[in-house]
């Protein structure tokens, strides 16, 4: 098994044992296990997944030219909404969290996974992410660090923290 960061919206980063599976669009899904499968797969095939994503077993991976809004009817289905990356200099995913938690008010986690590197961590959790499947070949240990980056943010996000200049006011 593997290992991945998990950081709840305004909580504590730990690592955790990485209990999904990415299922890429040429593989068949396995029938048990947890499992991460294509937006365009999802759509296609909902109606079969859908007791499975129910019982927090099948969760939807997006692409960056994937649309995140097709996902909208669908929140309270899903435990997992996984963004890839794969370049660092993506940030499709970034509006594509932000959207999930503040216009479609999802509740599940949001995971980040691709080229995730420690310089991201603290703008993907404040944009909604709470998993982070970070790099291979990177340090998960100092990966953590990376939350600690920054202590006070200057504009408000999915996360709720309130800005500075906020904080200067009252």
């Amino acid at each position: 098994m593997t290992s991945i960061i998990v950081k709840p919206l305004n909580g504590e980063a730990r690592i955790a044992t990485d209990d999904f599976t990415v299922v890429e669009l040429d593989q068949t899904i396995p029938p048990t296990g947890k499992v991460l499968v294509n937006i365009a797969v999802w759509q296609a095939e909902k109606d079969a997944l859908k007791a499975r994503a129910q019982a927090g077993e099948l969760g939807v991976w997006l692409n960056p030219d994937d649309n995140p809004e097709l996902l909208a009817q669908d929140v309270s289905l899903l435990p997992v909404v996984a963004f890839h990356f794969p370049v660092f200099k993506f940030g499709q995913g970034y509006s594509g969290a932000v959207l999930l938690r503040s216009r479609y008010g999802f509740q599940g986690d949001i995971r980040a996974y691709g080229d995730i590197w420690r310089d991201q961590l603290f703008y993907l959790a404040r944009c909604g992410f709470t998993q982070f499947d970070i790099k291979d070949g990177k340090s998960l240990e100092d990966a953590l660090l990376g939350f600690k980056d920054f202590t006070v943010p200057y504009q408000t996000s999915a996360d709720g923290a309130l800005p500075i200049f906020t904080r200067r006011a009252a």
